[in-house]
Parts: structure tokens; sequence; C-alpha cells
């Protein structure tokens, strides 16, 4: 009896031992990522055709990780495109022939894609330039 006695009292001080050398041994690190700013269109003539005075241009994906989101900026030729009405999905805006026009695009990280239509004004379009880019806020 005295014998198990005294082997059960070895196993808890070995198994207590064990124990406080794992503890001791443990470490910390920390990991830092920076994930750069990246917003971008592509552009898909895909569904492209015309019909009276509105023309389907195509397809734009969007994508930006901003935090803040992005706006799509539009240039084309100064003095051209007055009054062509640009539709974005549901967001749209008529040109005043500046050679520039923004859009809203997302208030945060997203990636989308949006129908891009002309309804064309009294010139037709006359844009040599036509560009849109999607830039962070």
């Amino acid at each position: 009896m005295v014998k198990k006695l005294i082997s059960a009292a070895a196993v808890v001080v070995v198994a207590t031992t064990a124990t406080s050398a794992i503890a001791t041994n443990s470490m910390n690190f920390r990991l830092k990522a920076v994930v750069p700013v990246m917003c971008g269109v592509q552009y898909s003539s895909a569904g492209a055709a015309f019909a009276e005075n509105v023309v389907r241009l195509g397809e734009l994906r969007e994508y930006c990780n901003a935090p803040g989101g992005y706006n799509l900026q539009v240039s084309y030729s100064p003095n051209s495109l007055r009054g062509v009405r640009l539709n974005f999905g549901n967001e749209s805006v008529t040109l005043d022939g500046s050679g520039f026009a923004t859009i809203p695009g997302a208030t945060g990280p997203k990636i989308q894609t949006r129908a891009l239509s002309a309804q064309i004004g009294e010139n037709g379009f006359d844009a040599r330039e036509f560009q849109v880019a999607a830039v962070a806020n």
C-alpha cells in the first residue's frame, strides 16, 4: 500500500513539472499587414445596342477596397457630349461639356457591375476621348 501511495505521489509530481515546463516555454508574436488601396474599372461591351435615342454602351465592373468608398470620375473631350445623359445602373448625370463629371460609386469597399448607357443629346456622341476611372474617397 505504501508503494502504491509513493507511486501515485510521483505521478502527480511529474505531471505538475511537465505542465509548468510547457507553460514557461510559450511565446508571442505580432503580425502586421499593409494592404494598398486599389480601385479600378473594367469595361465590357456585353449588351451594347442602340434603341431610339438611348445607346447601351455595355457594362462596367467596378472594384475598390478603400475604407471610405469611391466615386467614378468620367473624363471626356471638352466641349463635347453637351446634354448627353450617362446612366450607370441607377445613377445618372447629364454632361455639360466641361470634360469632367463625377458619379457616386459606393460608401465603402465594394465590387459591383453596372450597366452603362447614354441618352444622346442634340450633337450625338461627339467625343474623341471618353474614360471612366474609380477614385478612392
